[in-house]
């Protein structure tokens, strides 16, 4: 009896001395690194916010809820923070009831364009340019309708699916970073509408994602969760399994770094010729942006952008290479190359990453597309 007691105790002993250690470990985590999921905040262009500003940036952009069962990331409605909201339809930003006349633009990009990493909706490029409109009192609504991580084909998808039953009036493609970034997979179009996320990006941590472990983590803020999971992750990342399934990933590896370039501009061109084919149809304008990245523009980095470009990404790569002389989509009439938007602006830290640019870079492009599409609003208002 006393000899059963002895491992009862020893049990309990065991469970708690488990659970100090790991509050203990998730102190030292946090004394040493604090934003240990958020490597960006680190960057100069964070330095304007304190301590706590920056822990909430990174709580509220590491946790944001998604629902991968459709074939593309989808936002799950009704979230709402300090710094980002998502409405009752998914979309960034509050909520909009249009009126019959209203003159409705939704801006498709990915992380770019949903503004990450931005200290407010309204300072995301869609909110930005909404304001733009209003200070020069012309009457239109403008709905982000950025997801991260999306590329021209999921756009596609969430236009048909999602989009269209708010009769668009003109629609914005914001795109170049993750076609680019995106791997080229031989999925045809009804496989890909049959997939679900995680098929279509070929993961092969689909369950794990669907049970959500990391996100329970992130949302707790439970640092060594996280880090325990993702460790996990890159050994079976480097351990032989592909998270690109065998013939798929042969596909893309037997492909020179010119051919799939090229293929990948030829996709580009695909899924915009399709959306414009879908806004003749329906009778809503579209724009076609070829967005900027930190290489793109003719100017002199700061020294905190030159590191970063000492590790050039896919993304970059094909934002520097494409061509928009074979870029050709015959049913599109408004391609803008946003590209070299920064001329000029010399040793100043517009971008934390090889992509994503802070509110000073936003309010750049914004005023550039805002010149772009003015002509177009106006003549199709007027019309």
């Amino acid at each position: 009896m006393s000899l059963q007691v002895s491992y009862k105790k020893q049990t309990v002993f065991f469970i708690v001395l488990i659970f100090m250690t790991l509050l203990i470990v998730e102190g030292v985590i946090r004394t040493i690194d604090p934003q240990t999921n958020c490597a960006f905040i680190e960057n100069e262009i964070f330095n304007k916010y304190n301590y706590f500003e920056k822990k909430q940036l990174c709580y509220e952009y590491t946790t944001i809820d998604s629902d991968f069962t459709s074939p593309i990331r989808l936002l799950v409605p009704n979230q709402s923070g300090e710094y980002l909201n998502i409405n009752s339809e998914g979309f960034r930003g509050g909520e909009f009831n249009f009126q019959d006349d209203d003159y409705r633009i939704f801006i498709l990009g990915g992380s770019t364009l949903f503004g990450f990493i931005t200290n407010g909706d309204e300072f995301t490029i869609p909110g930005i340019l909404e304001k733009k409109f209003k200070d020069d009192n012309i009457d239109v609504k403008i709905i982000n309708a950025g997801i991260p991580g999306a590329y021209s084909r999921a756009e596609l998808f969430y236009l048909e699916n999602h989009i269209l039953e708010f009769s668009p009036n003109m629609i914005i493609m914001y795109d170049g970073v993750n076609d680019g970034d995106h791997e080229l997979y031989d999925f045809t179009d009804t496989e890909f509408e049959n997939n679900n996320f995680f098929e279509n990006n070929n993961l092969k941590y689909s369950e794990s994602g669907k049970t959500g472990l990391l996100s329970f983590f992130a949302k707790i803020d439970y640092q060594t969760g996280m880090g325990v999971v993702q460790f996990f992750k890159s050994l079976i990342n480097t351990s032989g399994t592909n998270p690109i399934d065998e013939p798929l990933k042969n596909l893309v590896e037997t492909k020179d770094l010119e051919e799939k370039l090229f293929l990948k501009a030829q996709r580009l061109e695909k899924n915009w010729d399709k959306i414009c084919s879908i806004g003749k149809e329906y009778g809503f304008k579209t724009i076609n942006i070829i967005q900027p990245g930190l290489a793109t523009s003719d100017r002199i980095l700061s020294n905190n952008e030159k590191i970063i470009l000492q590790n050039p990404s896919r993304a970059t790569e094909f934002l520097i290479t494409l061509d928009l002389n074979n870029l050709n989509p015959i049913n599109c009439e408004h391609i803008f190359d946003l590209r070299n938007s920064f001329e000029g602006i010399d040793k100043k830290s517009i971008f934390f990453d090889s992509t994503h640019m802070d509110n000073f870079g936003n309010e750049i492009v914004a005023e550039k597309i805002y010149e772009k599409i003015l002509p177009v609003v106006i003549k199709d208002i007027k019309n």
